[in-house]
């Protein structure tokens, strides 16, 4: 028997600060969220004010609007657009009788149902924690009857000393256990560096790892639902040229997307910093796909990768109208040349994309020459398997093969070493 879902509001607060278009987006992805975390939004309620309202963030007269409605429609849950101080919660759950979510913990939510894999769920539970941190001051509804009534002396601020110790407990054994995940993930990343690596970025629910799924032939969950995978998976995948690349599905990325899971998710978002290139994937079909590109560009910036390689990758071309495409498609080539148009799920414009990342990959690999001592046939075969050799000729002289050559920036500077040593070695023996 399926479980009956929660009975939501959802409540958004319009400022006139910001476009109403904006706003609306905004509110249409609180509503995708609501729904990704399992609720029933029985309401959508919307005030609009010049300033919150410092104590209880909508204005009076309408939470208590809202609070005759919940009951009347036997809703225990207010979900609200923005994020709301301590203070302001409380307020607000006292007066409604409600339980108050603002985004970010709605979105940690979603990430708590979706973790798998350990990693992710020891993320999630630190990025809680971290949260719930900021929230514990004032709490409590016994600090009002405090003598003073600030909350800073008696026994109410003992409570919250004692959850904030235990909070810092935690939080410092779960940073342990993720430093450890962190070393394995170290080590495996170093292991692929002699590949070039590729990893897909983008506004969540794009298509990543449906494209993913394309380009690996792998069977990676997907839904159409915001985060629905938030396990970063690394497969290797042989391109038309015969190269080897490692391609990598991430996390999707949402609007003011909380700092807690950036710094919490800093274990896999480091295989989007060390990456070569960075696949952008982008949802063509969505009305104001321009915004989404610009949010993903904001976190790719927090994070510090938008000097990286990109491509952006307009996906799901499948769900355009045709002759609204062919207007759309030109304007998004003329602003962005070096782009892709494809459909993860036909495979439709798969090949041109592959012929990009083959581009890409000799672009980046420079000709170099290299002076190899002869007797050092392994890694000569090595170079030979690996590189794109333009000349060899052979060094009498030296006993050394000239070799001109043009290779991955990861694998060259092991070559290098290998080389130094041997002829270190050589210099000492003699």
């Amino acid at each position: 028997m399926e479980q009956s879902r929660e009975k939501v509001f959802l409540i958004g607060v319009f400022w006139g600060e910001e476009s109403k278009n904006h706003f609306d987006e905004t509110m249409l992805e609180l509503e995708r969220l609501a729904d990704t975390a399992e609720t029933e939004v029985v309401k959508i309620i919307v005030q609009t004010l010049k300033k919150p309202n410092t104590s209880t963030y909508i204005g009076k007269g309408k939470l208590k609007e809202i609070s005759s409605q919940a009951k009347s429609h036997r809703v225990k849950t207010l979900i609200f657009n923005n994020n709301l101080s301590p203070s302001q919660s409380r307020n607000i759950s006292n007066h409604s009788r409600c339980n108050v979510v603002d985004r970010t913990e709605l979105i940690l939510d979603i990430f708590a149902r979706h973790a798998r894999t350990k990693q992710a769920k020891l993320q999630v539970e630190l990025a809680q924690l971290e949260y719930a941190f900021t929230k514990l001051k004032r709490m409590w509804k016994h600090l009002s009857r405090i003598e003073g009534g600030i909350g800073f002396r008696g026994p109410g601020e003992t409570q919250i000393e004692i959850d904030r110790r235990e909070i810092r407990k935690k939080t410092q054994l779960l940073k342990q256990k993720i430093k450890e995940i962190e070393v394995t993930s170290h080590t495996k990343r170093k292991l692929r560096k002699e590949f070039t690596s590729v990893a897909l970025v983008g506004y969540t629910n794009a298509g990543k790892s449906t494209l993913f799924n394309k380009l690996t032939q792998e069977n990676r969950y997907t839904a159409d639902q915001l985060f629905a995978t938030l396990d970063a998976k690394t497969r290797a995948i042989r391109l038309p040229d015969g190269n080897q690349v490692v391609v990598t599905d991430t996390i999707g990325f949402i609007r003011e997307l909380p700092p807690k899971l950036v710094n919490s998710f800093h274990t896999t978002l480091m295989e989007v910093r060390e990456a070569d290139l960075l696949l952008h994937v982008v949802d063509v079909s969505q009305p104001n796909l321009m915004d989404f590109i610009g949010s993903v560009q904001e976190v790719l910036k927090e994070i510090k990768c938008d000097d990286h390689n990109l491509l952006m990758v307009f996906n799901k071309i499948d769900k355009t109208a045709s002759l609204h495409f062919k207007f759309l498609k030109k304007h998004l080539q003329n602003k962005f040349p070096d782009s892709v148009f494809i459909s993860a799920t036909t495979g439709e414009g798969m090949d041109v994309l592959q012929a990009k990342i083959v581009e890409f990959l000799h672009r980046s690999n420079n000709l170099i020459g290299l002076a190899v001592p002869s007797e050092l046939k392994n890694l000569i075969a090595f170079i030979r398997e690996h590189a794109e050799v333009h000349e060899e000729r052979f060094l009498p002289e030296k006993n050394d093969l000239l070799m001109s050559v043009k290779i991955s920036r990861q694998i060259l500077p092991n070559i290098q070493k290998q080389i130094e040593d041997f002829k270190l070695k050589k210099y000492i023996d003699s």
